[in-house]
């Protein structure tokens, strides 16, 4: 039978007290807001009692203030790990961003924190047969969950903080000529003739295209590009210039209607550029040209503005959504006259003002 608890704690402190279960002597205290019950080991008698209230309960409360008497916590790479997955469950590219959060985990799965060393880091990041563009979700990955243990004073620094991945080796722009473009053109039917069409005469990205809706096609003459499908997930945007709007032609627009149904999409189920790619394969051997990845549709467009001198680098910049026309230099920079490129130093994309047209016709029509 328990009886009164009688608080027995030092001078401002209110966390600990004492009580008596059966013949012995029983401490109540406070640790992080949940109580904990530990018998002092004494039995109850007025001097084990006394010695209870002077020495064990004030020591007992200056652990406590310190410190010392504290919830153990894990201290392992998946412990934070955790955190930070539940912090990103919410994120639109979750799903599809997962199984590589789960390699970085597995990694280092059961080591302490403060443990990992920048070697180890590195280390694991040898081990990605792949370019250092596509390493950054892996290393950006290693440093938010070490970042979890500097905010929580298991680590006084990040050391995934000062790693950096060498520059890749840039490969050449691919991109068809105006001549092969008539070829694929000719011979593409159905939602691949569709999207080439779009891709030719836009420079949109393909999880852009493939976001389209009929009511995107405004009557100002512009698409409104506001969002992506890549994975069967919708996006917003590469980046806040993504979010843009560029011209379309009566022609173009002819075509969109050709091919619109009840979905809300105009490419219906067709929700990423994989399923696109066996279709792709089909027309360009049926062409009869030189075997490119769909992504060159886009560096198509964007190749034959440049070198047919149809618009300016920032002009470009807009239409491709770049967030700087230095990017849109650095991609295309062979295929103009850098001497003769002035990329200004004020320039700042306007969604309306940025988009310009994708022939020399109706650029001059436009003015």
């Amino acid at each position: 039978m328990l009886s009164h608890r009688k608080s027995a704690t030092t001078k401002g402190s209110k966390m600990t007290s004492y009580y008596i279960r059966g013949k012995m002597i029983w401490l109540s205290y406070y640790v992080e807001g949940k109580r904990y019950l530990k018998s002092a080991g004494l039995k109850n008698t007025p001097e084990n009692i006394q010695i209870v209230k002077t020495k064990i309960i004030p020591a007992l409360d200056i652990k406590i203030a310190t410190g010392e008497i504290y919830k153990k916590r894990s201290n392992t790479f998946e412990y934070y790990g955790d955190f930070y997955l539940k912090d990103k469950e919410n994120n639109k590219s979750f799903i599809y961003k997962l199984p590589r959060f789960e390699q970085v985990i597995d990694y280092f799965r059961g080591q302490n924190v403060d443990s990992i060393t920048r070697l180890d880091i590195k280390q694991f990041l040898a081990t990605l047969e792949m370019k250092s563009q596509s390493k950054r979700i892996y290393m950006s990955c290693i440093k938010e969950i070490l970042e979890y243990a500097v905010d929580d004073g298991v680590l006084s620094s990040n050391p995934a903080v000062s790693i950096r991945l060498p520059a890749d080796r840039k490969n050449p722009i691919q991109f068809y000529e105006r001549e092969d473009v008539e070829k694929i053109l000719t011979v593409a039917e159905g939602y691949i003739r569709l999207f080439l069409i779009i891709g030719y005469n836009t420079g949109m990205r393909v999880g852009e295209i493939l976001g389209l809706q009929l009511g995107d096609f405004k009557d100002d003459g512009f698409i409104h590009i506001r969002r992506t499908r890549t994975k069967g997930i919708i996006g917003n945007g590469k980046n806040k210039n993504a979010i843009r709007c560029v011209p379309y032609s009566t022609s173009l627009f002819s075509e969109v209607k050709k091919m619109q149904s009840d979905s809300i999409f105009l490419f219906r189920d067709i929700d990423d550029a994989s399923k696109l790619r066996r279709k792709w394969y089909a027309v360009i051997k049926k062409a009869g040209v030189k075997h490119k990845k769909l992504s060159c549709v886009r560096h198509t467009f964007a190749t034959l503005m440049l070198k047919e001198k149809i618009v300016s680098i920032n002009e470009l910049a807009g239409l491709l959504g770049h967030s700087k026309p230095k990017i849109t230099f650095e991609h295309y920079a062979s295929v103009i006259d850098s001497k003769k490129v002035q990329l200004g130093q004020d320039f700042s994309l306007v969604s309306y003002n940025t988009a310009t047209v994708f022939d020399k016709e109706q650029k001059q029509a436009l003015n």
